[in-house]
C-alpha cells in the first residue's frame, strides 16, 4: 500500500472505531453493547447477526421466530449504528465467544450518510478483517445494502454503488475458477425492490427505510436460505 493510500485509509471515518455518542442521555447504546458482550461470553450460538436497526428489528418478525432463530442465532443489532460503531463494538468484546459461531451475518452501512461508497466498502473490509482475526475460519454472510427513500436520492445511489463493490470484489473468482474470498458470501437482497417508476412500495418498507413483515419475508428470505445451506454443509464435514 502506498503512503497516499495509507493516508486516505486513515482519514476514512468508516475505518476508525467509534463509540456511539449518547445524544439522549439514557446510556442505552452502551447498555446494549454490554449485554451483547455478556451474551457472547455465555453463548453457544451458531449464527451471529450484527448491524443496525434493520438487523435489530429482524428479531421481531415471523421470519426470525419461525425460521431463523431455530438455527441457534444471536442478534447484535443496534438502531442507528454506522460502520464505525459496529467496528468499535466488535473490537470491544462482542466477538469474545466461549464457543465460536459458525456464521456471521454482517449488515451495516446505510446510516453512513455523508460517506462515499468506497469509504463504506473500506470500512466493511476493516470489519471483516477484525472478524477473521478474532474468529478465524468463520463464514461471513454479507447481504447487500437496501435502496432507501421512496424515490431516488444520493443515499440510495451510494448504497447501490457499495453493492457493486461487494459483488465486484467479494464475489470475484480467480483464474482457476475458485472464489478469491471463499468465506465471504454476498447475498443480493437489494434486487426487485425498486418499482418500474423508481419508487419503493410502503408494503415492503413502511418508512422507505425499515422493512415490514412482508418486506422481511421477501428480502431476508434468501439470507435464511444461505444460512441453512452453510450450516448444513458445515454439519456434513
Amino acid at each position: 500500500m502506498s503512503k497516499f493510500e495509507e493516508m486516505t485509509l486513515k482519514s476514512n471515518i468508516c475505518t476508525i472505531p467509534e463509540r456511539k455518542y449518547d445524544v439522549i442521555g439514557d446510556n442505552r447504546w452502551e447498555s446494549m453493547h454490554e449485554r451483547y458482550v455478556s451474551e457472547a461470553h455465555n453463548s453457544e450460538a451458531e449464527v451471529l447477526f450484527i448491524g443496525d436497526s434493520i438487523i435489530q428489528q429482524l428479531q421481531l418478525t415471523p421470519l426470525w421466530n419461525e425460521k431463523i432463530n431455530p438455527l441457534h442465532c444471536l442478534n447484535f443489532g443496534i438502531g442507528g449504528d454506522r460502520v464505525e460503531n459496529v467496528l468499535w463494538r466488535l473490537l470491544n468484546g462482542e466477538l469474545q465467544f466461549s464457543c465460536t459461531p459458525k456464521v456471521i451475518v454482517l449488515f451495516v452501512g446505510t446510516n453512513n450518510t455523508g460517506c462515499t461508497a468506497q469509504e463504506v466498502y473500506d470500512g466493511i473490509c476493516k470489519i471483516i478483517e477484525v472478524i477473521t482475526k478474532e474468529l478465524g475460519d468463520v463464514k461471513i454472510v454479507l447481504p447487500t445494502l437496501l435502496p432507501r427513500g421512496q424515490h431516488s436520492t444520493p443515499n440510495r445511489e451510494r448504497n447501490m454503488l457499495v453493492n457493486e463493490l461487494y459483488m465486484n470484489n467479494f464475489d470475484s473468482v480467480s483464474a482457476n475458477g475458485n472464489s478469491i474470498n471463499p468465506n465471504i458470501h454476498v447475498v443480493p437482497i437489494h434486487e426487485d425492490i425498486i418499482q418500474g417508476d423508481g419508487s419503493i412500495s410502503h408494503h415492503l418498507m413502511h418508512d422507505y427505510l425499515h422493512l415490514t413483515n412482508e418486506g422481511y419475508s421477501k428480502i431476508f428470505g434468501p439470507v435464511y436460505e444461505k444460512l441453512y445451506t452453510l450450516l448444513n454443509k458445515t454439519a456434513k464435514r
